[in-house]
């Protein structure tokens, strides 16, 4: 049996009664299958190192969680915030790591509702190993379209970060 995820809008395999994120909002199959994106990332450090920027803050934006909670709000801001310095500013992955510091200070605002998103994780799962980076890349730009209310604020967070 498949359930739909409220947040990113991918399929699943339902996993009633499992685990989920103590403030991004998602079904428990959602976070069962994100944790299998992780773990083919942490078994390649190659892959880890080109990828794993990329799949926590796609994650992150797709599930902003509760906006009355500070951890969620911050959260979504902040992850937008390292996908614009990596995919739009172009910079290095550790750029953006280092700006994510840099901005987990004070407060932000409840996320605006996504526009949707047309790729999830679970069509990162669904591709072969072989094209988990070009798949996580596509996540990441779907997970930043989807989002394009936050866009002028993702692009001056990140210039608040440099």
């Amino acid at each position: 049996m498949r359930e739909i995820c409220g947040s990113c809008g991918g399929a699943f395999v339902a996993c009633p009664g499992a685990a989920t994120h103590a403030y991004m909002a998602s079904s428990p199959g959602c976070w069962e299958a994100y944790t299998a994106v992780l773990a083919r990332e942490y078994q390649d450090p190659l892959l880890f190192g080109r990828c794993h920027r990329l799949t926590v803050d796609a994650y992150a934006v797709q599930h902003p969680g509760d906006p009355g909670e500070r951890r969620a709000r911050q959260s979504f801001w902040i992850h937008g915030a390292s996908l614009w310095t990596v995919l739009r500013l172009g910079r290095a992955h550790a750029e953006a790591t280092a700006a994510l510091k840099r901005l987990a200070q004070g407060d932000f605002p409840a996320p605006p509702p996504p526009v949707g998103f047309a790729f999830t994780h679970a069509d990162v799962l669904a591709a072969p190993e072989a094209e988990h980076e070009q798949h996580v890349r596509a996540w990441a730009e779907a997970a930043l379209a989807g989002c394009a209310p936050a866009h002028a604020q993702f692009a001056a967070l990140a210039g608040q970060a440099e």
